[in-house]
């Protein structure tokens, strides 16, 4: 079934918002590093051409005579240009690195708020789920690869980029034939490391796949170590992480010396101008001032091919890492919140399937009055569950719709929809934290009254440390019947219209009075899942389920079986 909610989203644009004028920035930042080392090339020229000279200007037409009326400036001046033009060309370099961080700090804030948004839209038990592992990975080390491509790749493009060519124009105009042979040493450098980066992108995949694997293994393993301990395959799952921690570093390795070759490729490009300058220089008899100017100029090109080089590298990583967050947000995202929809409008609470489906595993049609107290059972795996998560809109039918006093929930607010419907299952546990803010959680943001000060009380009650007990990840630190509990209380915290409760058990010695209290007192809609004799009496009517297809009985038909 298609809804205004199944969306799919797509990366954030490089030059959104805020970045275009963040690369503005950088492309002047390099232009002010290049007039800046041009300026200081000058002043050496002017200071050299003053001491040749004993101090006598004599201007004439020889090429250095455009930096004789520098030479013309007092010792002092030329001193103090020489540290000014040096200062900034520090101050420019240093101003780059924050100016990348945030460009690239920017970008990569825009990819995780489009990937939470996208992964809190989809179906956490639906066919397009990944796991946790895998979503981590591309919230941290897919979304790290990109910052680095960003800062350390895009920034040098915009930085160095111009900062070279620049300086590649300033050796033209002052040698002709330099700039041009330093030219052709550049494109030929960078003709080696394109090669070398059709190799390197082989190495970053190898790279990947291995560390993919690792993290995998590392992940299961440590997450489920009593499984292990209990089977005795200790020393076995130690040999596999031996081998694939080795066979991971190896590909680092053979990824490094790649890299070590471009590295060593831009230091061959840097050291050869420098020889293009000195030869040239020696060879047509430059005056020693137009070589030291030269060399000023040559010198500064050493840091800005190296980093130039290593964009490469970058560039390689980020494309896999664009690939798999792409794949991510290429996924339907059905519970996306639909454009302009509206939070559902207050009503008593009638609860309505309406040709509900999920192909080959369920078809529901019912009515739920207000305040009516439904069991809902089944043979296991009947899909009483699948059942429960389509009425809270944590999946998606693929036909048929879920009506709230006669509202399509799939074309309203997700927020007001699950304020309205709330469930209480195994598969949502409890978070990190302590009780109280495990509560929290489920209270709305604009809650001005809390309805369920008795039920908050005697779990307080219960807890050793009251609301501020520790609970650990999925609830661990609580007992079963503890973490009942809290999801319970933490289900009625917003006062929704309709209560769903998965696998509900009485536990002794509060369990049982909850739920007695909550199904005695409780003004909303109750549907819960049981087998219990006692509880199952409680209800006014009977959902269930057998073969797929849900069915209702009323208590004169199935409550004396």
């Amino acid at each position: 079934m298609t809804t205004p909610g199944r969306q799919r989203a797509r990366m954030p644009h490089t030059l959104g918002g805020v970045r275009r004028r963040l690369m503005l920035l950088l492309v002047l930042a390099g232009f002010g590093q290049a007039v800046c080392v041009v300026a200081f090339a000058l002043l050496v020229h002017g200071a050299a051409y003053r001491i040749t000279h004993g101090g006598q200007i004599a201007y004439g037409h020889d090429r250095s005579a455009i930096y004789t009326h520098v030479a013309g400036y007092a010792p002092g001046t030329l001193a103090a240009g020489l540290l000014t033009s040096a200062c900034a060309t520090v101050l420019l370099r240093a101003a780059g690195e924050p100016l990348a961080e945030r460009l690239a700090q920017s970008y990569v804030h825009s990819v995780r708020m489009r990937l939470f948004d996208h992964v809190a839209g989809s179906e956490a038990c639906g066919p397009d789920r990944r796991t946790v592992g895998v979503t981590v990975l591309r919230f941290t080390g897919d979304a790290s690869a990109l910052r680095l491509w960003i800062s350390k790749g895009v920034a040098p493009l915009l930085v160095d980029g111009v900062f070279l060519a620049c300086a590649l124009v300033a050796l033209a105009v002052i040698a002709p034939r330099i700039g041009a042979l330093s030219a052709a040493v550049i494109l030929l450098a960078g003709a080696t490391v394109a090669l070398f980066g059709r190799r390197l992108s082989e190495r970053v995949r190898e790279t990947r796949r291995h560390n993919g694997r690792l993290a995998a293994f590392v992940n299961e393993r440590v997450t489920h170590t009593a499984v292990i301990q209990s089977l005795g395959r200790i020393e076995q799952e130690r040999r596999v992480m031996r081998r694939r921690s080795r066979e991971y570093g190896r590909a680092m390795v053979r990824q490094a010396r790649l890299t070590g070759v471009m590295s060593a490729t831009a230091e061959a490009c840097g050291i050869g101008i420098l020889l293009i300058v000195v030869t040239a220089g020696l060879v047509t008899g430059t005056s020693w001032e137009v070589l030291a100017s030269l060399l000023t100029v040559a010198n500064f090109l050493g840091g800005p091919l190296g980093s130039l080089v290593r964009v490469q590298e970058h560039w390689q990583q980020s494309r896999v890492a664009r690939r798999r967050i792409a794949e991510v947000l290429a996924a339907p995202a059905p519970l996306r919140r639909p454009r302009r929809a509206e939070p559902l409008a207050d009503g008593p609470g009638r609860l309505e399937l309406a040709g509900l489906r999920v192909y080959g595993v369920l078809d529901a049609s019912a009515v739920a009055t207000p305040g009516q107290r439904i069991v809902l059972q089944g043979p296991p795996g009947a899909g009483k569950s699948l059942l429960l998560r389509l009425i809270a809109r944590l999946q998606e039918p693929d036909a048929g719709t879920v009506l709230l006093d006669g509202q399509d929930l799939a074309r309203h607010d997700p927020e007001s929809v699950r304020r309205m419907i709330r469930l209480t299952s195994p598969e949502l546990p409890l978070l990190r934290g302590s009780v109280g803010k495990n509560l929290r959680h489920g209270e709305p943001p604009d809650a001005a009254t809390e309805p369920d000060e008795d039920h908050i009380e005697a779990l307080a009650e219960l807890l050793p440390d009251g609301l501020r007990t520790r609970v650990g990840e999925g609830g661990h630190g609580l007992s079963t019947t503890a973490r009942y509990q809290v999801a319970m209380v933490r289900a009625l915290r917003s006062g929704p219209r309709i209560l769903l409760l998965d696998e509900a058990r009485p536990h002794k010695p509060l369990g049982c009075d909850l739920l007695e209290r909550l199904l005695d007192r409780y003004p909303g809609t109750v549907i819960y899942v049981t087998d219990e004799p006692q509880l199952a009496a409680r209800a006014d009517a009977l959902w269930r389920i057998d073969d797929g297809r849900l069915t209702v009985h009323e208590p004169p038909v199935w409550l004396h079986r």
